[in-house]
């Protein structure tokens, strides 16, 4: 017969009621405790089987198993010394919750297990050793047992702070990308606005800070859509800022690339004001359409270009060359040095047009 040993369940008389509503009721507030950890069938961890290790030696038994109690299934965190990676629930909320299936697996075996709760006083899962054979126990053990369990439901306090904490960097994240945002479109604005009431070559320079401006805007528009990930799927960032800027300097610009690369969070706004400023000189020194592409090169480099259709490259021309180049020219460069790569030009191989080219690491 199966020796069990347990603990003081921690169940409240409401627990074994029968009324079937307050029953229900009750298992609902449990369930919902327990989907607050997102612990429910997630993959092993190296410090909760250290943990079901540690109790397995305590008692000198074969098995440890760490498990959380789902709607019928209690699912096994960890299981030292098993193969079997979940258990039917029992439904008698009186009895620990695996005795239907510790009695039909180790029918002769031992079990002793402490029961997991959550600080509102509901049981989320359970610690036990078991072993195939019949055994005795000494309080020291089951001392040692319900320590062993109260590191876990520490470890899972921890867990869910943490889980907050992040829920609340990441809304914090955004709201602040969002007023940037505001910010720097409102900023752009009015240099758009004072752009009407100068020479015009002052207001070609002031459209041009403005257009910078925006730039910025809109990577602070991305990161409101990606919240505190590191990485971001560049081609999508890339696609709505060729269709803005088409609309802005009245070019048609394409991306041509198809298979999306995913880029440092860091790196997203140099490779957005490049583009910008790329496309800028494009449209001022040469014909549509204008083209930018983006890819992966080899596993460590990235490589970002922009195409135009105009006459191509005076003959010498090196863009890294700062003399007699405008500041657009300028600003590329020290981006394309603030990635860690460098800035390349040559004319289209087979066609007309000019290429500009950031070769760059991946982050």
């Amino acid at each position: 017969m199966l020796h069990l040993v347990t603990p003081t369940q921690g169940s409240t008389s409401h627990d074994r009621s029968s009324d079937p509503a307050l029953r229900s009721g009750i298992e609902a507030a449990r369930l919902a405790a327990v989907e607050r950890y997102g612990i429910l069938d997630t993959p092993p961890e190296p410090a909760f089987d250290h943990i079901t290790a540690l109790a397995a030696d305590i008692f000198s038994a074969p098995i440890g198993v760490l498990g959380f109690c789902g709607t019928d299934h209690v699912y096994f965190k960890s299981h030292h010394g098993l193969d079997a990676t979940q258990a039917v629930r029992g439904a008698d909320p009186a009895a620990p919750v695996m005795t239907p299936w510790l009695r039909a697996q180790f029918a002769n075996g031992f079990h002793a297990g402490v029961p997991l709760h959550c600080p509102d006083g509901h049981e989320i899962g359970t610690l036990c050793v078991i072993d195939r054979r019949s055994r005795r126990v000494d309080e020291q053990q089951m001392r040692r047992l319900r320590a062993l369990g109260g590191v876990v439901t520490d470890m899972l306090a921890m867990r869910l702070a943490a889980r907050r904490a992040l829920a609340q960097a990441e809304m914090t994240s955004r709201e602040v990308d969002h007023r940037a945002m505001n910010s720097l479109q409102f900023v752009a604005s009015l240099l758009q606005l004072q752009s009407r009431a100068v020479m015009p070559e002052t207001a070609q320079q002031l459209r041009a800070a403005a257009n910078r401006v925006l730039a910025v805007a809109r990577v602070h528009r991305t990161f409101t859509t990606i919240g505190t990930t590191d990485r971001v799927p560049i081609l999508d960032h890339l696609r709505t800022l060729c269709v803005e800027l088409s609309s802005s300097v009245g070019s048609e610009i394409r991306l041509e690339s198809r298979d999306e690369v995913e880029v440092s969070k860091a790196q997203v706004l140099s490779i957005g004001l490049i583009v910008n400023e790329l496309v800028t000189n494009a449209h001022k020194h040469a014909g549509d359409p204008i083209s930018v592409a983006f890819r992966r090169v080899d596993p460590t480099q990235n490589e970002l270009s922009v195409l135009d259709s105009g006459p191509g490259l005076p003959a010498g021309f090196v863009p890294t060359d700062a003399a007699g180049k405008g500041l657009g020219m300028k600003v590329v460069n020290a981006l394309a040095a603030q990635l860690g790569g460098a800035l390349s030009a040559t004319n289209h191989p087979t066609s007309h047009g000019a290429r500009f080219t950031v070769t760059f690491p991946v982050s």
